[in-house]
């Protein structure tokens, strides 16, 4: 640790110890803590200033795009004609058998007879 460390300690702690009275914080004869009113410090409400700056080296203002308001309306959805189905009829030694599609509650079922 060099002499400009110990410095630099040194006026952190006699920082530090000055303001210990802004803490405002005693402590009573059975050994609890009581925060009195802090003091009061005057507040600066400094605007922010503005920057010193030639009117040519400002930063221009990005102009408005200009948007369309009233659009036209979407094209129709194209669908294609549904191809109507028939019931396949499967042919067995026995005769024709016809088959039916019934769906219930989006489950497919197909009843042959």
């Amino acid at each position: 640790m060099t002499m400009v460390d110990t410095r630099r300690i040194g006026m952190i702690v006699v920082a530090g110890s000055l303001l210990l009275p802004l803490g405002a914080c005693s402590r009573t004869s059975d050994g609890t803590v009581v925060v009195d009113k802090p003091l009061a410090l005057p507040s600066f409400n400094v605007m922010p200033a503005k920057p010193l700056l030639p009117s040519w080296m400002r930063r221009k203002q990005p102009e408005p795009v200009v948007v369309a308001s009233n659009f036209p309306p979407p094209p129709a959805k194209k669908t294609s004609p549904r191809r109507k189905t028939r019931a396949p009829v499967v042919t067995t030694a026995s005769g024709k058998l016809e088959c039916k599609n019934q769906t219930e509650g989006g489950r497919v079922r197909m009843v042959c007879k």
